[in-house]
């Protein structure tokens, strides 16, 4: 059912930060049995070939008039249900078409293909994972001729331009479903298996099954941040697709994102580091539930047998609590550092006096000082809180469903949530809680997400919607990035943080109290300027004191220079992987930091070499090809074989399911 999908294989590609060139070729690799040239697929062992006429039109995309398509294949034939074989190869030049016969005669072309083992079958998750990426697909090239149309003629660009982003973004949401449902199944089975026991070879087979499992889930996790950074570095913004003056002057759709402004890819480079290099939160945790529900958690110890106490929560300090605070500055996450924090004995204590009708104590003015600051920090990719886009994903997904449940309310909607509070009350002068927007590239949108969530929320606990607090179209937040904006406000905070906590001349701040009774806050609040206290560097491992090459630079990135430009960041990453404790895979950092300085064939020999692309399988295999049509359609990777290209980046594809 699925016969008309744009793929590639077969290439030897060279890879630019600006695109490259490829030649056709034939690849030698001990697993692809590619034998006489010719275009076939298997299906029980039994082999056909058949040719490519020159006049078939198979472009993957809208033609134009002024360059011609790049090159596209089809794939002929493919089973999901069975283990039949999918042969995929490319569709070259018209000018190599011409030379495979004599003059006179109809032009056909026999090509190399790589016919495809028995097969294992595949997951239900990743069949119904792998047929969205494809459908979402299909969507794009019947989209295609009609998003040429509506594109701003004095732009130029790719072939799609903000198209191919959003495509990618719909192959992350399937990978990213997919491996939740993965994980939920995996922490099912190992449930049941622990409640039924088992002994003998059942174990041996459970075992077996649990690590093929895992391989999966690993290699399926390792393609979701290598498309995820390669959206990031790669695709066009989209905020190319804005008309005005000052889109312009920062978002090209025909220049690379590595040319945009200062700050333009900070927020986005911060979720990619939050989401695949940090170990995410534990506050759910059982262990830290413990911890924070004891009379004094600052003072708490894990017993020896914890596995996350002893693991994740270890570090520089001697009680966990000042681990996982450290950890959530590092990581931006302020909303739940602050929820930490609330959980301190002094702070409840000042909480409990003043609602006994006391003043605040010195170390309650501490504390409310701190709420404000973490509560109000304007921030890249935002706090961590309900109402930001963790994932760089939730505006996207969630733009429709939250502006149709808008339009439909009635006013009569049960009432069954908690009540948010008021997210726009402001804590600094100066410093709008919905500040850290700002860094977005369409900011005006996505506070307009943000609100639309404040707003259901509001509705589910019952609370009265005014049309002052939770406005749909603030016209106060820009409607593109604008790196002086942001960083106004983010002088602003710092400014604060400085007088309030660490002020000059010596003087006592609003915080000196609580720095005196507690040694390790101060230390963990100079971060918030930017500050890596020597000690959290150098010596030590991940997990005995330094941080890791992605803390070093999240802490760069949040609080040292949000405004860094698109370009230095990989400059600035290697930097941090020099820093960094804890050891690490030099060879995939090497990787990371050749996407970061657009290497676009870098991607595809990635998935294909690491990510399972060689391997056989259905997912990976098929990920490989549809991110190489991606970096050819977004103009990533050239068609053009006089293209000046860097030294030769040879990828074997041999795509197949």
């Amino acid at each position: 059912p699925y016969n008309n999908h744009s793929m590639m294989a077969g290439f030897t590609f060279s890879s630019a930060p600006s695109g490259g060139g490829f030649s056709f070729g034939t690849n030698d690799n001990n697993t692809a049995a590619a034998t006489t040239p010719s275009f076939g697929f298997s299906s029980g062992g039994a082999t056909s070939t058949t040719n490519i006429n020159s006049n078939a039109n198979l472009d993957a995309g809208p033609s134009s008039s002024s360059s011609p398509p790049p090159p596209s294949v089809r794939a002929l034939a493919w089973d999901p249900t069975g283990t039949a074989s999918l042969s995929l190869c490319p569709l070259p030049a018209s000018s190599e078409i011409g030379r495979c016969g004599n003059k006179g005669e109809k032009n056909n072309a026999n090509l190399d293909v790589f016919l495809s083992h028995d097969g294992t079958g595949c997951p239900t998750e990743e069949t119904e994972c792998l047929l969205r990426c494809l459908d979402a697909r299909e969507e794009w090239i019947a989209n295609a001729p009609r998003q040429r149309q509506q594109q701003s003629p004095r732009r130029g660009g790719p072939i799609a331009g903000v198209g191919v982003t959003k495509l990618s973004m719909d192959y992350r949401a399937a990978m990213c479903e997919c491996l939740m449902r993965l994980q939920e199944k995996a922490q099912t089975n190992c449930v049941g298996n622990n409640n039924n026991g088992g002994s003998g070879g059942g174990d041996a087979v459970m075992k077996d099954d649990d690590e093929e499992r895992n391989n999966n889930m690993e290699l399926l996790s390792l393609t979701y941040a290598i498309s995820h950074l390669a959206e990031i570095f790669l695709l066009p913004s989209l905020a190319s697709a804005m008309d005005s003056g000052f889109h312009d002057q920062t978002f090209d759709a025909s220049s690379s994102r590595l040319d945009g402004p200062a700050g333009s890819l900070t927020a986005d480079t911060v979720r990619y580091l939050r989401l695949h290099h940090s170990a995410g939160s534990v506050l759910d945790s059982p262990e830290v539930v413990d911890m924070l529900e004891s009379d004094q958690p600052e003072y708490y110890q894990f017993p020896p047998s914890s596995i996350t106490g002893n693991s994740i929560l270890a570090g520089p300090y001697d009680h966990p609590y000042w681990n996982l605070l450290l950890t959530l500055i590092v990581q931006g996450q302020l909303s739940d550092a602050w929820n930490l924090l609330s959980y301190h004995s002094a702070c409840r204590h000042a909480e409990d006096e003043a609602g006994d009708g006391g003043e605040l104590s010195p170390e309650g003015q501490g504390f409310a000082a701190l709420r404000a600051l973490l509560m109000s920090a304007p921030i890249p990719a935002g706090r961590g809180d309900a109402y930001c886009d963790d994932a760089g994903l939730d505006d996207y997904l969630e733009e429709e469903s939250l502006e149709q449940v808008e339009d439909e309310n009635d006013g009569e909607e049960k009432v069954y949530g908690e009540d948010p509070g008021d997210i726009n009350q402001l804590w600094i002068d100066g410093v709008p809680p919905n500040s850290y927007l700002l860094w977005e590239s369409l900011p005006r949108r996505a506070d307009k997400l943000r609100t639309l969530r404040y707003r259901r929320d509001l509705r589910h606990c019952g609370g009265r919607i005014d049309d002052e607090g939770a406005e749909l179209e603030s016209y106060m937040v820009p409607e593109v990035y604008q790196p002086r904006v942001a960083m106004n406000a983010f002088r602003i905070w710092q400014e604060t943080i400085r007088v309030t906590a660490f002020p000059s001349g010596g003087g006592r701040g609003v915080l000196s109290a609580l720095f005196q009774r507690f040694t390790p806050l101060p230390q963990i609040l100079s971060i918030l300027l930017g500050t890596i206290p020597h000690s959290l560097v150098a010596g030590g491992n991940a997990t005995s004191g330094g941080l890791t090459w992605s803390q070093v630079l999240l802490v760069e990135l949040l609080y040292a220079r949000p405004e860094m430009m698109p370009e230095d960041i990989a400059t600035r990453a290697r930097v941090a992987m020099s820093k960094g404790s804890g050891g690490g895979n030099r060879p995939f950092q090497e990787i990371i930091l050749s996407i970061m300085n657009g290497g676009a064939g870098q991607v595809v020999e990635t998935m294909f070499s690491l990510c399972g692309g060689s391997s056989g399988a259905a997912l990976p295999a098929t990920m490989t090809s549809l991110l190489c049509n991606l970096l050819v359609d977004a103009g990533c990777i050239s068609a053009q074989k006089d293209v000046p290209a860097s030294p030769p980046l040879t990828i074997q594809a041999e795509l197949l399911v």
